[in-house]
């Protein structure tokens, strides 16, 4: 009885061919998983960035006229815009533990170290020695850019302006640009109330 079986050139065929599809199939695999990865990260950036403009859409909608004093006893506008900095006066800031203190809240936005970060502090006119709470609400930030938008279509990128006559330059909006670093530019435009100004 004649035995049949595969020769060594055979054998060497089919497991070059396996190598060469398990190697395909391996980059395949490394490719997706990074895809995945690239995703994921993104996905979080995109909430870190809703959470931050919902947080501050919400400060900005309860923007109310109140001036303050700083630590130095200069009064301070309402609203202060200055090297990419915003600062203004809030109210609705809440009071869980009834401690003794006004609702109204001074806030600022700011760049520091590529970190957007929130500022605000415990007392609205504040002492020589309070410090204030730092939250930082997005990393990777390049750039933060304010402007204050008027009916006559003007911009300003410091507020209070210095000269203001004309009835028809009233600030009626707030502009803010962020350029996120990966995903680009994200601008967003904040109506405000000019019986605050």
């Amino acid at each position: 009885m004649k035995m049949h079986g595969f020769t060594l050139f055979e054998i060497l065929v089919a497991v070059s061919i396996f190598a060469v599809i398990s190697s395909m199939s391996m980059s395949s695999l490394i490719q997706v998983g990074r895809t995945g990865e690239k995703v994921s990260e993104t996905q979080r950036q995109l909430s870190e960035i809703q959470f931050a403009l919902a947080y501050l859409s919400k400060d900005i909608v309860q923007m109310v006229n109140r001036k303050v004093r700083d630590q130095y006893g200069d009064e301070q506008p309402q609203l202060l815009i200055a090297e990419n900095r915003l600062a203004f006066t809030r109210n609705g800031w809440s009071n869980l533990l009834q401690q003794p203190r006004s609702s109204l809240q001074r806030v600022q936005y700011q760049l520091v170290d590529n970190n957007f970060q929130r500022r605000y502090w415990p007392e609205l006119d504040q002492s020589y020695t309070e410090v204030s709470v730092t939250q930082t609400l997005l990393q990777k930030v390049e750039s933060f850019t304010v402007k204050l938008l008027t009916t006559g279509q003007e911009t300003f990128d410091i507020w209070p302006a210095d000269a203001l006559n004309n009835s028809a330059l009233r600030p009626i909006a707030i502009e803010l640009t962020l350029n996120i670093s990966g995903l680009g530019q994200v601008q967003r435009i904040y109506e405000i109330s000019d019986v605050l100004l």
